[in-house]
Parts: structure tokens; sequence; C-alpha cells
């Protein structure tokens, strides 16, 4: 059945909008609906982190989140004034970096231009007020509150409309968890002065902790937090002098703040939803879960949990998935939400802690640990959420090589390149774009080795690609790269591309099209690429 509109996205926020430009560049026909008139034009996340872009580059061009932001590049630590610890956010690891700093106003304003510039828009001031399963889908019930009342079927309704979400309460969905007793305020100002010489400062006092973070010319981000007895006390937005004296307080002395643009208290909760999936209907993004802010990870793990679902919900749509595969959704994130969660959880109680002792062994810790380059590497790559994996997942085929060289399965697979026949550089991520798995072979042709592997066009094509790869140190005359289709054409790839693939002679891997190594294997075993195909298509 051909439908004007399959999946409804109930929210335009990062999640909804990440969502929508999925969707689009897989040919999923959606609407996007937003109760407000207007997107906010308060700062809220101030981070992109580099996986998140590289998931949205499968959609857009995510360098103008680069040039819009700022690259976040060094942080340093400060123990009652004094610097302690510097971490070095500079990276190679994927073509963004580790991220950007970036209000997430303009992040929500670049997601909608690019909608825009695909004629796709949001229906701004329509609001879901009830809906009801189908058998062909989800009967929704929409209102834009001067008369309008419409009905629509689609197929697949997502909730992407924050921790207070109506889809959510409409499932009757639980949402565990707790309130944590601090409060918190922010101040977005012009700061000047004694200013440190990286993109975020902590401040580690005996009374408390301040975070800066500079997000645009000499706009900072002044975070502070405060203990309070009781969680279900009055809100109370901070004054400028407040944030003035927290800041002389907590060590930032030589620094004066002016011409706040956003004063404001906010209260952390940790709650998690068990299930992201219900039916035909599926939560995402703070509809799902929320938790602290401590490290940027919220509005990040929303984008992922969009980008998950998108190829799942396409390929269903295409035909090449059923239940179990959309099921996956809810089990892969969920166990990253709990994880971020769990995560973000205990990085705040140590920040936060009230204890001397605890303050003081935290502060050792962290003069001495950030001395080692693997630490700051770490550091980095769990930041940017390079190590978020889904090796416990049911989509997750075999694996038949002896060795286990780079990404596992489940793993994140680096956006490697090459250059085809024709001199073009070519990456894989370009293969992956519109929700398309990759067959990569190295010195081996998938037309004779992967028997069951689609190469050529078929009704499959717009779900999979066939890349036959060469080690750059054959040559052209040994390599049969001519003749192949445009999209299965490979090319000459160098050995440290090939060392970060972890891809050796005459083996193979199937990623996913979000990314993430689904299986592996041998000549001897390429029957396996297939029946993984197979499996997953029939699911």
């Amino acid at each position: 059945m051909t439908r004007d509109v399959e999946v409804l996205i109930c929210g335009a926020g990062p999640v909804g909008l990440s969502l929508a430009a999925q969707l689009d560049a897989m040919g999923v026909p959606f609407m996007i609906i937003e109760k407000n008139l207007r997107r906010s034009d308060k700062s809220k996340a101030l981070v992109l982190w580099g996986r998140s872009l590289e998931l949205l580059n499968l959609c857009m061009d995510s360098h103008v989140f680069q040039v819009t932001g700022r690259p976040v590049r060094k942080a340093k630590i400060f123990e009652e004034g004094k610097e302690i610890a510097e971490i070095d956010f500079s990276s190679t690891e994927g073509e963004f970096g580790t991220g950007v700093l970036l209000p997430q106003s303009d992040t929500e304003r670049l997601l909608e231009e690019h909608l825009t510039q695909r004629d796709r828009s949001v229906r701004r001031g329509v609001e879901l007020v009830a809906f009801e399963h189908q058998d062909q889908g989800v009967r929704c019930h929409l209102t834009d509150g001067n008369g309008l009342d419409e009905q629509l079927t689609v197929r697949y309704l997502v909730g992407c409309d924050g921790a207070h979400s109506v889809v959510r309460h409409t499932l009757g969905m639980a949402f565990p968890g707790k309130k944590v007793c601090h409060r918190w305020v922010l101040a977005d100002v012009r700061l000047e002065g004694e200013l440190p010489d990286s993109d975020v400062a902590a401040f580690w006092s005996r009374d408390g902790v301040l975070l800066l973070f500079h997000f645009g010319d000499d706009l900072w981000r002044v975070v502070a937090e405060e203990p309070m007895n009781d969680p279900d006390a009055p809100r109370r937005d901070p004054s400028l002098d407040e944030i003035v004296g927290l800041m002389q307080q907590r060590g930032a002395k030589g620094i004066q703040a002016r011409e706040p643009s956003w004063l404001s208290e906010f209260r952390i909760h940790e709650r998690k939803v068990e299930h992201y999936r219900r039916g035909n209907v599926f939560l995402a993004g703070d509809a799902a879960h929320v938790h602290s802010p401590a490290g940027g990870q919220g509005m990040n793990t929303g984008i992922q949990d969009a980008c998950n679902l998108a190829w799942k919900i396409a390929w269903s749509v295409r035909g090449m998935g059923g239940n179990a595969l959309l099921e996956s959704y809810s089990d892969e994130r969920s166990r990253v939400g709990a994880m971020v969660v769990r995560t973000t959880s205990h990085v705040t109680r140590m920040v936060t802690t009230e204890s001397r002792l605890l303050q003081r062994l935290r502060n050792t810790v962290a003069k001495i640990a950030f001395h080692f380059d693997w630490v700051q590497d770490l550091a980095r790559k769990n930041l940017a959420e390079f190590t978020i994996a889904y090796r416990g997942s049911v989509l997750n085929g075999n694996d038949s090589r002896k060795h286990h060289g780079g990404p596992r399965c489940g793993d994140r697979v680096p956006d490697v390149s090459w250059v085809d026949a024709r001199g073009q550089s070519r990456t894989l991520y370009q293969q992956l774009s519109g929700g398309r798995a990759a067959l990569l072979t190295l010195n081996l042709s998938a037309a004779d080795g992967c028997d069951g592997w689609p190469v050529s066009d078929d009704n499959r094509s717009a779900s999979v690609v066939a890349v036959d790869l060469v080690s750059s140190s054959d040559s052209a005359e040994t390599a049969d790269l001519t003749g192949q289709p445009c999209d299965t054409l490979g090319g000459f790839i160098e050995a440290a591309a090939l060392e970060c693939l972890g891809l050796r002679d005459k083996e193979w891997l199937v990623v996913r099209p979000d990314g993430y190594l689904a299986a592996a294997g041998t000549m001897q075993d390429c029957q396996s690429a297939a029946e993984w195909l197979s499996r997953v298509s029939q699911a």
C-alpha cells in the first residue's frame, strides 16, 4: 500500500528534526509536527559530539555545524582557582573530530533549514491529542487550536516530544527514576578578564563546582550547582550578581560577567522507560530518557536514537525487514540509554561530592591520570561517543575471521576513504547514505565470491551496496574494477584505512546503514554475508 505519509514525527526538536532528515534521505514519506509556533531561541544543549556529526553526515552536510560552531579543542580543570589538569580534545578520530560547541537553537535551525531546502517543512502549531493502533497502522488525531481537526493514519508514530511526552503518556508507559537533590543555575553571558585558555573549564572548590563553556566569540555558558535539602522547593532563576558571586567563590576570580542573554535554574531527573517501542509507536530522545547533562550526552543520545531508528523504519517500509528488526531499536537504544543514565549519574556525584576526603581523592586522581595519553584518548572517544557499540545486538551476524583487529560485530566502523578506478575519492559513509548496508570485500569480487548478496540493480538496491576494494599496492591491471555498476564500483584503499577497518586479504565486512559492523568473514565463508542480509530482511 502506498501512503502519502508513512511516519508521523511528533516534536521538532533536534531529535525529531534529525529523524526527519534521515527519513527524507532514505525516501520515506513523513510528516513532522510541533505544537510550538516558533523555535526556541534558548541555547539549551551546547555540544554536538563527533559521532552525532558523523551520523548526521549520512543525510546532510554536517560541515555546516562545524562552520557555525566552535570546535572542542581543550578543557582545563582548576582546584581552588589553580590549574591541575588539561585535556586535549583535538583528535584525528573521524572527519569531525571530537565535536563542536553549538547552541541547540542553532542546531535546530540548521536542521530545519536543511529540510526546508529539501521542500520538507515542519507543521508548526499542530498538536497530537490522541492516537490508537489499527490494523493498518496508527490512527492519529491532530489539532492546531484554531479549529483544525485532522485524522491521519500512518504506519509508524515516533514520539520525539520531550520529557513531558504526550506520546509516552498516551501509551501509559512508566517513566521510573528519581530527582537529584541539587539546584543548578546557568547563565549565558559575555566574559572578560583572566579567561581560561580553553573551550571548557571546570573549577572545583570546597564550596562546589563551576563550569564554563566557550561557545561563541566572547559568549560563555556558566553553570554552577548548589546543594538543596528540599527537591520540591520553588524554582528561582538566578541574578547576574548571584552568578558573579559563585564565580568569585569557586576560583574564577579574575573574570567579569556582563550582558546576560539567559539566566535560568534547572533540576536534574534521572529517568528512563523500559521499552522504546509499543506496537507501531516509538519513543526517542527525552521522551525515553532524561539524565544529568554531565558530558553533554543528552541531545546527542537522542540524535543517535533517531539515526538507529530511521534505517530500520526505512527497511520495513521497503519490505526489507519486519517486527524483529524494528524491535532491535528498543533493545539496542535502551541499553545505551541505561548506560548514559548510569554514567552521567556517577560523574555528577563525583563532581558534586561534599566530602572533603572524596574531593581530595578526585582532585589527586585528575592531576595524575590526565598526564597519560591513553587516559586523554579514552576521555575523548567516550565523550565523542565513538565507543558506543551494540555488541550484544540480536542483529549481529558471525565473524569467522581468526584475527580480531579493528572493529568487532556491533562496533562503530570508521568512515574510511578510497580512490576509485576513475581517480575519484569515495568514502564508506557515502555508500551507506540513503539507508544502505555495505558489503566491503578486499581483493575479492563480491559478484564471484559472496553469492546471494545483490551486486546489481534489483528491488533491494536501495538497501544494499557492494564495494570491491583492492589493496593500493596492487596494480590496476590486476584489479578488475571496470564494468561494474556505479554503486558497486570499489577502488584502491591504503593500508592505514585497512588497519582501521581490520580488513585483510580475501576478507569481507558487512556494515549496517548506521555505520556499525554487522558481520565479517573470509573467502571460505562468503555465504554468511548473504545469510545476514536474508535473516535481517525477513526479521
